[in-house]
């Protein structure tokens, strides 16, 4: 039995050296500054495309689900899904709280239908 704590001790102490913890492992590299709404989720797809939601908290948010492109944020999948109409919410992402892309590539969205921390309307809750 101690031939085998020591085998595992040996183990683990192999794995902690591997570990990337004295020296750094790369360079940080910004893609994107964000000045004003306030992001709460980003995502890469596996073709490295950068994707970020805004949710609707009061802050001046333009579109609740943007992809990053040359630095900007542009609405995605365009400018009409991300703006809400009053007379029909359930036509548009109302206020995005989430943003994953899956192992098959595909991107997530959770939109919370909340709006400015209201109530979510029946309906407007969904994960597209």
């Amino acid at each position: 039995m101690s031939v085998n704590h020591q085998n595992d001790s040996q183990a683990t102490n192999n794995s902690v050296n591997q570990l990337p913890a004295d020296e750094p492992v790369g360079e940080l590299e910004p893609v994107a500054y964000f000045n004003g709404a306030m992001p709460t989720g980003v995502t890469v797809s596996h073709q490295g495309r950068i994707f970020v939601n805004f949710p609707k908290w009061g802050d001046g948010v333009a579109f609740s689900v943007a992809e990053i492109r040359d630095g900007q944020t542009v609405a995605y999948p365009d400018e009409a899904i991300n703006q809400s109409d009053s007379n029909d919410l359930s036509a548009a992402l109302v206020s995005v709280q989430s943003v994953v892309v899956d192992p098959l590539d595909r991107l997530w969205i959770l939109d919370t239908g909340s709006p400015l921390f209201q109530p979510s309307t029946v309906g407007l809750r969904r994960y597209v």
